[in-house]
């Protein structure tokens, strides 16, 4: 029988077994087995190989399954790591083995003394050096300590990346050696299982996984900064060998979500790694145009605009090949762009081809190539912008669309161009990206709110004046202009689209046209809302064409046909914003016609046949034809639009020019202050821009119900709209989209209110303002009415007396006649008013009374030096007296402080200004 000591080496060395060999030299000295005596240890002993019966089982025993065996030996396994974690307690515990499955070292016997003088402990100590040095080894039927079982109680040198080195293997081509894969993966895990953000208490990324598996989700969302904290080492790995690391990840996040969801374990079973990591927040964010062979193959984080997003492909991820000649089926090939793939010869006959794919085993995976474009706003003056290729792969395809605004993480790599060599005659390799991470940025959908913001945003509605701050927070760099910015508030907020029973769709989206003078700045109302607005694209009529505007199809480096989106697709579910509207030709104009009414662009060439999305709102600027407004001019005469067109405006404004000392002062402040201040000037909105966009997004949730109310007074309006003979809507008329137009109005005004129902209240703000737009630009012509014009019974009084004092009509007939009805434009109006209103603020302030025929007498005196004849003195006596009518009846204005003592000289009334209306302003009824 062999000494104790030599049976307690014996399963230190069965355990060397699964040993690293380079481990091998660092084992401590022990008891030299191959000596002298060896041979007396295998001598025959009869005395000592005998066995007591009753200890023998020789009963049968049925034949275990593989199941059955692998059950058991995962119980004993269990048994054998509950009664180490005892032992480590209570090392006395008795009834519990001190050894290892395989047999080692007891306290006791690691405590006697051998021949070689070994330490007592002294195999416990061998054995946890080598684990240390080889880290966990994982056994047929489970693991083979227990840890991966306790992942909570993982010593950090298990994971720790400190010490080690990357660089210098990859150098050499040689691949990342096994120990450190092993490592790699385990410091991931444990992130996934242990990170906090500082100030929580709960790990982040067990919830972020959890939600991720009830999603259904692909990938898992991971911030590059969270990473850097846990491990700097593993994040500059990602950041410069991103190909080679990120699969390791996947594969290690593959594993932890199958281990805990039955959702991926079907993934584990078919060997399909569609499973990823997305790393987001990349610090280093790089311009597309500097992008150079320093970032091949490392991770880069861009920033720009789709333009373009072709159809989504099957792309091989894993490829079974099967013999032609003896149909054996090759193991699978992983299919990369970067490697050639060479089968070799068949295992079963050692033929070297043909080959044929076997289709049904193959995976696949979803390939979509995008083209991504510098913001134009960040492109330097003279400068084109420059674009790459975007490779999405997995769920990233159809996650982007044309004029998407994206912050993109990825790999930069290089490719071999065939095409390109061949026409240069040079090696050439074409780069691309491919996506690692892909966020939107120009959606309204996407822009995130806090229950605290949205508390802010739902105590700030409470207000009963949000629609006067809303509209005062509208481009405050720009003076006044308050119908324009009451029309780009209601334009962002828009209203509701619906679809009826026949699946017709009605738009709920706002058109807004604006005429206006050189100089007003309808572009900088334009450049507001694409700064404010989440997702806005400008463009300029000049610059514009038809398959610009709507969408173009144009064939790739391929040869295949695909969309490429103009404007108007690029700006779906956003604001399409056009200056220079009247500079487009009118074949493209047209094109516009079933983008703005149904929404939508049919596309019928090249033998595709598509229909784009393109819910949009258009915010359409353009100079009058005459360069400046012509108020005795209709609008339809003033701007070269086709009825059709102008139809499909649901507001259109007009902004004039005009010459007035009190607002060409404060305008000339405004700016001045501007100049001279700059980011300083007073011009502080109510609401700055990032509450303005959380504002509207969340506005943009409710969809308010018309209640019975407001659907009568809607008729009643549209009714009245219809009946109005004195405006005609340019050369189109009032028509069914205006009732539509004001219903959308209504909801946009209950939208900027938080309310989910459309009162009466909003209706009637809605058809104030669409008068308000219609008759703004026939306005300009004022009717000035006298006393025998004042309306039907007044007509029909008149015709009575005539009807019966014929002979004395017939003897007034020579005498000077006093027009009933003269027409005055609205600046000559507002001039005149202004004239009479100054004079009377004067006299005020002097003390001293003034009656309407002094008013009128000193007017004449001021128009004097232009009137040459006695008929044109007559005119402007009834003019000056026509609006003096009308601004004490209608406009009030003018107050009549006292009536004219003589009935029979109603001109000796004496006249105020009325004291709330400021000298120098606009007079408006």
């Amino acid at each position: 029988m062999s000494s104790p000591s030599r049976n307690s080496e014996r399963p230190v060395e069965d355990e060397d077994i699964l040993a690293d060999n380079e481990v091998m030299f660092e084992e401590e000295e022990g008891e030299d087995l191959f000596g002298e005596n060896m041979a007396a240890d295998y001598a025959e002993r009869p005395e000592l190989d005998q066995y007591d019966p009753d200890m023998l089982d020789q009963t049968e025993h049925e034949v275990m399954t593989v199941e059955q065996r692998m059950a058991a030996e995962q119980a004993m396994q269990r048994r054998d790591r509950a009664g180490r974690r005892r032992q480590r307690s209570d090392p006395g515990t008795p009834g519990f083995p001190s050894s290892s499955p395989g047999g080692g070292l007891s306290d006791a016997e690691g405590a006697s003394s051998g021949p070689e003088g070994s330490t007592p402990g002294s195999g416990r100590k061998a054995r946890s050096k080598r684990r240390r040095m080889r880290g966990e080894h994982t056994s047929e039927f489970g693991d083979a300590d227990g840890l991966e079982d306790d992942d909570e109680a993982m010593p950090e040198s298990f994971y720790d990346l400190t010490h080690e080195k990357l660089d210098e293997t990859l150098s050499k081509n040689q691949g990342i050696e096994k120990r450190l894969e092993t490592k790699i993966k385990r410091c991931f895990k444990q992130f996934i299982l242990k990170f906090r953000v500082e100030g929580l208490t709960e790990p982040r990324y067990p919830d972020m996984l959890r939600k991720m598996a009830e999603e259904n989700q692909m990938h898992l969302d991971v911030n590059y900064g969270h990473l850097q904290q846990w491990s700097a080492q593993l994040a500059l790995w990602v950041a410069d060998y991103p190909l080679q690391i990120l699969p390791l990840l996947n594969q290690t996040l593959l594993e932890e979500a199958a281990r805990k969801f039955g959702t991926y374990r079907a993934m584990v079973e078919a060997e399909e790694t569609e499973l990823r990591v997305a790393v987001h927040s990349f610090p280093v964010r790089e311009p597309i145009r500097e992008l150079s062979t320093r970032h091949l193959g490392k991770l880069i984080s861009v920033n720009g605009v789709v333009t373009k997003r072709l159809k989504v492909n099957n792309e091989i991820k894993r490829l079974y090949l099967r013999c032609a000649k003896c149909n054996f089926l090759s193991p699978p090939f992983d299919v990369e762009s970067d490697k050639d793939l060479k089968p070799g010869s068949c295992i079963e006959c050692q033929s070297k081809g043909p080959w044929k794919v076997d289709r049904q085993q193959t995976l696949y995976r979803n390939h979509q190539k995008a083209t991504i474009q510098e913001s134009p706003s960040s492109v330097e003056p003279g400068k084109m912008p420059r674009s790459k290729t975007v490779i999405l792969t997995g769920d990233q395809v159809d996650s982007v669309r044309p004029g998407d605004e994206l912050q993109l993480t990825g790999i930069y790599k290089c490719l071999y161009d065939a095409g390109t060599n061949a026409s240069t005659c040079f090696p050439v390799f074409r780069t691309e990206i491919s996506a690692v991470h892909v966020h939107r940025r120009g959606d309204v959908k996407l822009i995130e709110i806090t229950d605290d913001k949205q508390a802010q945003i739902l105590e700030l509605a409470k207000d009963p004046n949000i629609r006067e701050r809303f509209i005062a927070s509208m481009a405050p760099s720009i003076y006044g202009m308050k119908h324009v910015k009451t029309a780009i508030a209601l334009s962002m907020m828009g209203g509701q689209s619906k679809l009826t029973a026949g699946k017709h769709r009605i738009r709920g989206d706002i058109n807004t046209l604006i005429v206006g003078d050189p100089g007003l700045a309808k572009s900088q109302f334009l450049k507001y809302i694409e700064q404010t607005f989440p997702r806005a694209i400008y463009t300029t009529g000049k610059g514009a064409s038809a398959v610009g505007l709507t969408a173009a199809v144009t064939k790739d480096e391929n040869g295949d046909w695909g969309l490429e989106g103009g404007a108007m697709v690029m700006a779906d579910d956003g604001m399409c914003l056009i200056d220079e509207f009247d500079k487009m030709n009118e074949v493209d104009r047209t094109s516009l016609h079933e983008a703005m009414e149904q929404q939508t662009i049919t596309l019928s060439k090249a033998g595709i046949q598509a229909t784009l999305n393109a819910r949009a709102s258009i915010l359409a600027s353009c100079l009058p034809k005459n360069t400046y407004y012509e108020p005795t001019q209709p609008l339809h005469k003033n701007c070269e639009l086709t009825p059709p067109i102008m139809s499909r405006f649901d507001l259109m404004f007009v902004m004039q020019d005009i010459h007035d000392e009190t607002n060409d002062n404060n305008v000339a402040r405004h700016i001045l202050d501007l100049h001279r201040r700059g980011e300083n000037a007073e011009t502080q909105p109510v609401l700055n821009q990032l509450e303005l966009q959380r504002y509207i997004r969340f506005a943009r949730f409710h969809r308010p119900k018309l209640t019975p109310g407001a659907h009568e007074r809607l008729v009643k309006c549209y009714k009245k709209l219809r009946e109005d003979r004195t405006y005609v809507r340019g050369a189109c008329g009032v028509t069914v989209r205006q009732l539509e137009s004001l219903m959308r109005l209504s909801e946009a005004i209950a939208r900027v209110h938080f309310e989910d129902k459309v009162t009466l209240e909003h209706v009637n703000m809605a058809f104030e303002l669409q008068m308000s737009t219609l008759k703004r630009a026939e306005r300009e012509n004022i009717d000035l009415e006298g006393p025998d014009a004042g309306g039907e019974a007044a007509a029909a009084d008149g015709a009575e007396a005539g009807a019966d004092d014929s002979a004395e009509g017939a003897g007034r007939a020579s005498a000077p006649a006093r027009p009933k009805r003269m027409k005055i434009t609205f600046p000559e109006y507002q001039r005149i008013g202004q004239m009479l209103t100054r004079y009377l603020w004067q006299k005020e302030e002097a003390g001293e009374e003034v009656k309407e025929e002094d008013l009128v007498a000193w007017y004449m005196e001021q128009v004097e030096q232009d009137i040459q004849t006695e008929a044109q003195l007559e005119e402007q006596q009834s003019l000056v007296q026509l609006i003096i009518n009308r601004m004490i009846d209608k406009d009030r204005v003018i107050l009549i402080y006292r009536q004219s003592e003589d009935p029979l000289r109603p001109e000796g009334r004496v006249l105020l200004k009325h004291p709330n209306y400021p000298v120098g302003e606009l007079i408006s009824s």
